[in-house]
């Protein structure tokens, strides 16, 4: 099997000749038809770069009723739990970063958490006195955070969602604005919501960081085509001002993903199977393949023999894009610019 499939989550078919035909794709930022593909990504999917605005997407853009079969329910695994038990022990430790990230900017209020998974984020800064929402893609994604920790859930289209306008203290989107369908609707709608001077917390790939240029098509954080932007921080930046916003702080430092993200690039460079090590790494319930190891021994095998190379090589490249500014994932943090009510 080509480095291009690999173990690349399963995607379905393309749609038939009976289906019905996808519209233009036209730029959510400017509107612009203008596209330049960088790339073929397989699967009959692009990365193009719009010329007008340089926002860049996954062409064809799947309407939303079709980017639900790319959400399976092995993709959350059994009980929303992704990953090795062992890894599964460290996820409340990056949490409670998040948690003091916010603190520091803001005290206990109102939270929002756009995408909230299985809602530990939400739960734990309920915990620490805030007064915490959700909003999920789906009630498969939404059941653990819903049932299991009582918070309140909207599910469905977030642009959509019913919260009353300058209602949130905080908004996050923690990697989840490039799944959305039109991000720059999903950042006026925060802007309706939240308070005056709320702040909203962005963490995305970032699209012009040395991980994405150097590795381009084999990049771990380009999951086409469920994620249907790719955002430079230039971009973001803009579109966030464009849209009522003030930018107060970047972080290119990111422990949880960066790291991570070069392992995982360099190895599909390489040419192992996409992203061998991460299906290796998840809980057996999330896997697109039940048995990768099984399936490629050899190129497991050859693989383990890499990592000693390939592991400090990634930290070192880690601690040069921090240094840089060109981080594989940033954290955003603006403020909503809209004036006080008299």
């Amino acid at each position: 099997m080509s480095r291009e499939t690999g173990l690349r989550d399963k995607l379905p078919e393309e749609s038939s000749s009976d289906s019905q035909p996808l519209p233009p794709s036209r730029c959510k930022a400017c509107g612009s038809a203008d596209f330049e593909r960088l790339w073929d990504q397989g699967n009959g999917f692009s990365v193009a770069e719009c010329r007008d605005c340089l926002l860049t997407a996954t062409l064809p853009a799947l309407p939303a009723a079709d980017i639900a079969r790319y959400y399976p329910a092995r993709y959350y695994g059994k009980k929303n739990r992704r990953f090795h038990s062992l890894l599964e022990k460290v996820i409340p430790v990056f949490r409670a970063r998040r948690r003091r990230a916010i603190e520091r900017q803001v005290r206990a209020g109102r939270m929002l958490d756009v995408g909230c998974g299985r809602g530990l984020l939400p739960a734990l800064m309920r915990t620490h006195g805030w007064e915490v929402y959700g909003v999920e893609f789906s009630e498969t994604a939404a059941d653990h955070a819903r049932n299991e920790l009582k918070v309140p859930v909207f599910v469905g289209d977030f642009c959509e969602s019913p919260f009353p306008g300058s209602h949130f203290d905080v908004i996050v989107f923690w990697h989840v604005l490039e799944h959305v369908v039109d991000p720059v609707a999903a950042l006026r709608k925060s802007y309706e919501i939240s308070k005056p001077g709320g702040l909203l917390v962005i963490a995305v790939p970032n699209f012009e960081s040395l991980q994405a240029q150097a590795t381009r098509r084999h990049w771990f954080h380009l999951d086409v085509p469920r994620h249907y932007h790719h955002f430079r921080l230039t971009v973001l930046r803009r579109l966030l001002e464009e849209n009522g916003f003030s930018v107060e702080a970047v972080s290119h430092f990111s422990l949880e993903y960066n790291p991570y993200g070069w392992i995982q690039s360099l190895l599909n460079w390489i040419g192992f199977p996409t992203n061998l090590l991460y299906e290796f790494l998840k809980n057996k319930s999330a896997r697109a393949d039940a048995r990768p190891v099984y399936r490629y021994p050899l190129r497991f095998l050859l693989m383990l023999l890499t990592l000693p190379v390939v592991v400090p090589s990634s930290f070192v490249l880690f601690l040069l894009e921090t240094v840089l500014r060109r981080g594989g994932t940033v954290e955003v943090y603006a403020r909503s610019t809209k004036p006080e009510r008299d």
